[in-house]
């Protein structure tokens, strides 16, 4: 299942939502030739990766090979535990592309290792059309060693399943903000934190019941209103607070921090939430065609034809 991203290209922060268009959260090519091979057929490379001779005629590796030589198979495992315990939920497909560089057979391998050591458990997932797919999520063991190599003691780790009716969207939501933290290494920034919605939701709450204990209702609410605000979280004018289903934050080249704001949408989304967090800034993407199609009658788009449909398509 590949979700799709809405981006606004102008009024992203002003009082309405600017035009927007669709793409397809993009997937590493590099991993394709990977994931179909079988055990006992070798890697395919082309003719320009294949391996030349220096001056002293020692062979040098290609480019592609000394990327992949970069990460051992130890790091690649400590980077899916990782993963799958700040997420909370990562299905199999994602893990294999982004934690393993698309090989199925390495995957397979540390997923196994991972699950053996009591660190990671797997899951079957079926959705309404009766296919299935599989996820991965982090035991209490495995969050405990997540956090022992974290690389940020802010940086909260998960473990166990949410509701099963939202496994789907969870898995979705790693893949989107993977992409954007792509977006982000590309520019030369570096991730300091991943955020979920639970715990901004959840510290937002306590704040409000600590109001709430000492001075009634309307300080509870007064202290949500501030606490989403110290967050930078939009509110509405009735009060209610808009949670992206991830937040990241980083670092940039000149060392100055900003963060990302992820929000995977379904088709029941109404039209003035969308808004809200589009004029927030919020990456949006639509989970499927249902809610890419319901998106954009909600904000009065009208998609663009592919190319070649109707009149006047190019070649």
């Amino acid at each position: 299942m590949r979700g799709r991203e809405v981006e606004a290209r102008s009024g992203a922060r002003s009082g309405r939502a600017g035009p927007v268009r669709f793409k397809s959260i993009p997937r590493d090519p590099s991993s394709q030739d990977d994931r179909n091979r079988t055990p006992n057929q070798p890697k395919w490379q082309p003719s320009r990766s294949l391996p030349s001779k220096n001056r002293t005629g020692r062979q040098r590796p290609s480019r592609r090979n000394r990327t992949r030589d970069r990460i051992d198979f130890e790091q690649r495992k400590r980077q899916a535990l990782d993963d799958v315990a700040t997420y909370r939920v990562v299905s199999m497909r994602d893990l294999v592309e982004h934690s393993f560089g698309g090989n199925a057979f390495a995957a397979r391998k540390g997923i196994d290792a991972l699950k053996n050591e009591g660190l990671l458990h797997e899951h079957t997932v079926r959705v309404k059309s009766g296919k299935t797919f599989r996820v991965v999520f982090a035991s209490q063991k495995g969050r405990r060693q997540a956090w022992g190599s974290r690389k940020n003691d802010d940086q909260r780790y998960w473990c166990g399943l949410a509701k099963p009716s939202e496994i789907r969207h969870d898995a979705a939501v790693y893949r989107a903000a993977r992409s954007e933290i792509a977006k982000l290494a590309k520019a030369g920034a570096t991730v300091k934190r991943i955020q979920l919605d639970y715990e901004m939701k959840s510290r937002v709450s306590k704040i409000a019941e600590k109001a709430r204990s000492k001075d009634g209702g309307e300080a509870a609410f007064l202290a949500k209103i501030e606490a989403a605000k110290q967050m930078h979280l939009p509110t509405d004018g009735d009060g209610k607070i808009h949670y992206p289903d991830a937040r990241i934050e980083y670092e940039d080249e000149q060392g100055s921090l900003g963060r990302v704001d992820v929000e995977v949408t379904s088709g029941n989304y109404r039209s003035k939430g969308l808004q809200a967090k589009l004029s927030a800034g919020f990456k949006m993407y639509a989970n499927g065609n249902a809610a890419k199609q319901r998106i954009a009658s909600a904000l009065g788009i009208r998609e663009p034809k592919s190319a070649g449909g109707g009149k006047g398509g190019s070649r």
